[in-house]
């Protein structure tokens, strides 16, 4: 199956209908651009895709602070066509064939470069797909290895701690292969309001209150009402007082530190995180596909367990038409290409997956894992 760049992300499929239009980028975008070593004086072509819906979500969610300037740049740019994008002398702007422009800031001018970078991986991409054995082959090259092996010093360092147990977020991104395989990161929005729940695991009413001031992501990570619905027990309970407190808090711990593992055990991005990881970076080469890592457990004397795709992750590719999982294992990694997934079900056709085991790879995570251990015990 054809790989490309994709912004639609299935778990937010609603909210590409909300701009009206077409998913951004369509199934096979048409655009193509190549980063030449010099840049042309009269400046690059710039995609449509990037100027529309691209500037509308820069302004919708104010990315960076963009959103001001960007709708500016948006109203600027309606009814004009083959606009290029100028940079010299440290300044920036979009100029229209009839000689028109409109001045950027640096911030600005940068983040369409990355966003003309990005998409200007379609061509390459479709013309030369990214074959499962060529994935292999780059996955299994010695920089790949070191590289998915800081994917998982990034997970331990990024740990969640919950009731004294040590919970290891998914992390993820898109990758891309040129003379390399480049693992980009995308942040998890989720993420800030799942550790300040964590943070409040004793204060029943600032719980109450986190729902209110991050409705959306709390209902995502208590997305089957296990702890709101608590907290109306528990604010009967402490109006009627029947209960010792120490069994009130218990029973709350516990709510929210299930609510916590279930969290951890997922990954998600929405259009902002994404833009934002766009708009960040240097884009090149061909696009491999949307990846994430599956993280261990954390046992009595070491990490453990191997966990493979879900049917999350299968729905997931099936809807984008790829989804690389790494799933880290105690000697090693093995990755699952779900590009050619049938029908979203892993029962029928489970993928295969490609594998590293190094003894160095056990020696290093055991000792992560014993450092991880001793803070927590803390």
């Amino acid at each position: 199956m054809t790989k490309f760049p994709a912004l639609l992300l299935a778990c937010l499929a609603p909210a590409v209908a909300a701009f009206g239009q077409e998913a951004w980028p369509p199934p096979l975008p048409k655009f193509q651009f190549s980063r030449p070593a010099t840049r042309p004086p009269e400046g690059e072509p710039v995609d449509p895709k990037v100027l529309s819906p691209g500037l509308a979500i820069l302004v919708k969610n104010d990315v960076n602070g963009l959103g001001a300037q960007a709708a500016l740049v948006a109203r600027w740019t309606e009814g004009r066509a083959d606009l290029r994008l100028v940079e010299g002398s440290g300044s920036w702007s979009l100029a229209a064939p009839g000689g028109e422009s409109a001045p950027l800031s640096p911030a600005l001018g940068s983040a369409l470069r990355h966003m003309n970078q990005y998409f200007g991986m379609t061509a390459p991409t479709l013309a030369h797909p990214i074959s499962h054995a060529e994935l292999v082959a780059a996955f299994l090259a010695p920089e790949s290895i070191a590289a998915v092996r800081t994917i998982f010093d990034r997970v331990m360092d990024e740990r969640l701690t919950a009731g004294g147990k040590i919970l290891l977020p998914e992390i993820g991104g898109e990758a891309t292969l040129d003379s390399k395989l480049h693992f980009h990161f995308k942040d998890d929005p989720l993420r800030p309001a799942l550790r300040e729940m964590i943070a409040r695991r004793d204060d029943p009413a600032a719980l109450a209150r986190l729902f209110d001031e991050a409705p959306k992501e709390m209902a995502m990570i208590d997305d089957q009402g296990i702890l709101k619905r608590h907290l109306a027990v528990r604010a009967r309970w402490d109006a009627e007082g029947k209960l010792p407190k120490e069994r009130r808090d218990a029973v709350l711990h516990v709510a929210v530190d299930t609510v916590a593992e279930l969290a951890a055990d997922h990954y998600s991005s929405d259009f902002a995180n994404q833009l934002r990881a766009m708009i960040g970076e240097d884009w090149s080469g061909r696009y491999a596909g949307p990846w994430h890592c599956h993280p261990p457990d954390a046992g009595p004397d070491g990490w453990r367990g191997e966990a493979p795709p879900s049917d999350a992750d299968y729905e997931a590719a099936a809807k984008a038409g790829q989804e690389i999982v790494i799933t880290f294992v105690t000697d090693g990694f093995d990755v699952y290409d779900l590009a050619d997934t049938p029908n979203g079900s892993p029962f029928g056709n489970p993928a295969k997956p490609f594998s590293y085991r190094s003894e160095d790879w056990r020696a290093h995570f055991q000792e992560v894992f014993e450092r991880v251990a001793a803070a927590a015990k803390k």
